[in-house]
């Protein structure tokens, strides 16, 4: 039963988010073609329609990635690789991709080798950045930390944002759930499903994914993973 009302969940969920970019789409076409007079017009209206469709490009991208791994289709590359290079190349990326007013601090330690999916555990970092932009603060700061011991790699990402309500902290790992549906913006907003991919990546290299969060301060996010598979 529990199954059954999850899954009709998250077909009325993934059914709402795709309404509104299509929403969008139809309002910007239409605008196009009945009232559009000059070229500035068309290309503001135009360029709408290629926000929301990147929009919708990326949910399909994600909703399609959990149901491969919802139904266990989704074959892991393991391979031994430096974790530290990995995740300085993410934080160059999202630096780019986020124009937010926040600064991203860095305490990756050099030479960690993993034996991991390389390109899982690049979404995993993508997600949880991405995730600390999206509930950051004007002027704030996010810090991304990776550190090794004779067994295992620590990497954290912490900010000092919203922050999440204690009653709430457990729902974060549903899908869809996001802790303020306003902060959704554009193709960078976030859905709510990168942390439900987040514990699975973890889950799936024997990892350990937990967070730490006090409303109104900010969230840490920890992944405890071996460092051979």
């Amino acid at each position: 039963e529990q199954t059954v009302k999850r899954e009709k969940q998250f077909t009325q969920d993934a059914s709402h988010e795709l309404r509104t970019p299509i929403a969008a789409i139809i309002s910007s076409c239409e605008y196009m073609t009945d009232y559009a007079k000059t070229y500035e017009d068309i290309k503001e209206s135009a360029e709408g329609v290629k926000k929301e469709a990147q929009r919708m490009s990326k949910l399909i991208s994600e909703l399609l990635t959990i149901s491969r791994m919802d139904n266990n289709t989704i074959r892991l590359n393991f391979e031994a690789f430096d974790f530290g290079e990995l995740l300085e190349f993410v934080c160059d990326e999202q630096e780019e991709i986020h124009n937010e007013n926040i600064t991203l601090h860095r305490n990756i330690a050099k030479n960690v080798t993993v034996t991991a999916d390389r390109f899982m555990l690049a979404r995993l970092c993508i997600n949880l950045i991405s995730n600390a932009y999206t509930y950051g603060k004007d002027n704030g700061n996010i810090t991304v930390t990776l550190t090794q011991n004779a067994d295992n790699v620590i990497m954290s990402v912490s900010d000092d944002g919203i922050g999440i309500a204690e009653e709430n902290i457990p729902k974060i790992w549903e899908r869809f759930y996001q802790a303020d549906p306003s902060r959704t913006v554009g193709e960078n907003g976030n859905m709510g499903l990168g942390l439900s991919m987040v514990r699975w990546i973890a889950e799936c290299h024997n990892g350990k994914i937990t967070v730490s969060s006090t409303l109104g301060k900010g969230s840490t996010f920890t992944l405890v993973m071996p460092v051979h598979k």
